[in-house]
């Protein structure tokens, strides 16, 4: 399957600053990427080589195959874009905004708006005007305008900042449609990383100018899974401790009535069981994962030299 996105090698350097230093990635049809990093750490200017707004020091951007420096419309075409705030006409109706738009494309962008306007879920109120509308619907009115020309590729950035959790959900229910039914490719830059652990198939964490870390959510889950910690309360806590290391060689921590320590989900049942058999009581299990939010404060703060973002 060929890449609508291509990335290779993306460095870009003002003065004597190297602000995004040999980035590289691609992005397949349906797949959504999370862009995630610091302030400062170069997510707007990879953005805006991308889409053409800057030209690349060093390095290639390549969307459906056409190197955007050599073939720059045709690569473009593939582009729809919304970054922060949607520019609208708040004078318009949601449906005049959208044809003024799609007067900047061949008609058959006014030919989809119907379509699209079905997409984003606003039937009921795009004759409305844009004055009348919630941030939410005025997101969702981007979306759509981004959409007019038909993209292979979409690129929001923060798309659900300040938007109430019913607005956060509609977002995330619209960009999972169009990466599964319309099979567009997303980028999401976003500093809502709770959020992206729920919409995204890709997470890429940039950070002083580097892509630090590069992973799909199957295997960031697999990863999680596999370093997962099983909290145990019980009556005995240091004597249970004692008998899992003594039993299972496993390193067990102790705090308060409950031992902790790492195992994986098809051998709880065997500590439950050894336990018992051992006449100590168990009140309650909890199995301990790291979010995606802790994950990417651990790498940023002191692992950066890991070969992973556990």
């Amino acid at each position: 399957m060929r890449p609508v996105l291509e990335c290779k090698n993306l460095t870009k350097v003002y003065g004597s600053k190297k602000v995004v230093d040999n980035v590289s990635f691609s992005l397949f049809p349906g797949q959504i990427f999370g862009f995630v990093g610091p302030n400062g750490a170069g997510k707007s200017t990879t953005i805006r080589m991308i889409t053409g707004l800057t030209p690349a020091t060093e390095g290639a951007v390549r969307i459906c195959g056409y190197n955007i420096n050599y073939s720059f419309k045709r690569a473009i075409d593939n582009i729809g874009a919304v970054v922060e705030t949607p520019q609208l006409y708040p004078y318009l109706s949601g449906l005049n905004n959208l044809k003024l738009y799609a007067n900047f494309y061949d008609k058959r962008a006014k030919a989809r708006i119907d379509q699209i306007v079905k997409l984003v879920g606003m039937e009921n109120r795009i004759k409305d005007k844009v004055s009348t509308y919630s941030l939410g619907m005025k997101q969702r009115l981007g979306i759509a305008q981004a959409l007019l020309n038909k993209p292979n590729l979409l690129i929001l950035d923060e798309p659900t900042n300040g938007l109430d959790p019913n607005g956060i959900v509609e977002i995330r229910n619209i960009l999972r449609v169009l990466a599964d039914k319309e099979r567009i490719a997303i980028i999401i830059s976003s500093h809502n990383l709770a959020e992206l652990e729920l919409v995204c198939d890709v997470i890429a964490l940039i950070n002083n100018g580097r892509l630090i870390e590069y992973r799909t959510m199957d295997e960031i889950n697999k990863m999680v899974e596999a370093k997962q910690r099983v909290q145990f309360v019980c009556n005995y806590p240091n004597y249970a401790g004692m008998l899992i290391k003594k039993q299972y060689k496993l390193p067990c921590k102790v705090v308060g009535n409950s031992v902790i320590l790492p195992l994986k989900e098809e051998n709880i049942a065997s500590v439950i069981s050894f336990l018992t058999f051992k006449k100590v009581k168990i009140y309650g299990i909890k199995k301990i994962q790291k979010s995606l939010e802790e994950l990417y404060f651990d790498l940023l703060n002191g692992s950066r030299t890991s070969s992973s973002i556990l």
